[in-house]
């Protein structure tokens, strides 16, 4: 009797010091990996990125990869975002349309209230994922609207670039040049559509 006790003592310690060393969460951001900007004056004209809509799959903790061409999706348990997937590609559109909407003329704000700004861009993300070894694909459709509400041009933005790894520092790099991408492309065509000074 006293051996059994023992013998489940045992098996329960091991059992709990195998769960205390569980798996640690690995987190990882979007990044635009631009040099700060500085200014000693804004302009008074202005541009704020609304809220940015991502699809529901996207909307996870857990970084989504795709199983090659198949709709099959993987849901990663201990590689994570380290914000809302929508919330660093507002940031990362943020950071890069800072320099060139600010040597336009425009002033990039940031998070806030959108009725306060001359301009809003409305970012839609249709999908950001990939394959490991094989690609990343961005699908973005854009809006944007002036204070009074009204369209001044919409836009698609859909690219790829090689996975060139299994990673998912790597995974998530390539999805960062990707959103960078976008901004850039964006950056080219708002300062003209906001009557900038290009």
């Amino acid at each position: 009797m006293q051996r059994q006790a023992l013998f489940i003592f045992l098996a329960l310690t091991v059992l709990l010091a195998a769960c205390a060393r569980s798996t640690p969460t690995n987190f990882y951001l979007l990044e635009s990996r631009l040099t700060p900007v500085s200014a000693d004056s804004l302009p008074a004209k202005s541009l704020r990125v609304a809220p940015v809509s991502v699809p529901e799959y996207l909307d996870r903790e857990g970084i989504v990869s795709r199983v090659g061409e198949s709709t099959q999706l993987i849901v990663a348990q201990f590689h994570s975002w380290g914000e809302p997937l929508s919330h660093g590609v507002r940031r990362v559109t943020r950071e890069v349309l800072t320099r060139p909407m600010l040597e336009a003329g425009i002033n990039v704000l940031p998070a806030g209230d959108e009725s306060t700004a001359d301009y809003v861009l409305y970012l839609d993300v249709q999908r950001l994922d990939g394959n490991f070894d094989q690609k990343a694909v961005l699908d973005v459709r854009w809006t944007l609207r002036n204070k009074f509400n009204d369209v001044l041009a919409r836009g698609i933005f859909v690219d790829e670039e090689p996975v060139p790894g299994k990673g998912y520092d790597v995974l998530t790099a390539t999805e960062s040049r990707l959103v960078q991408k976008m901004a850039e492309h964006l950056a080219g065509r708002l300062p003209t559509l906001t009557g900038g000074k290009r």
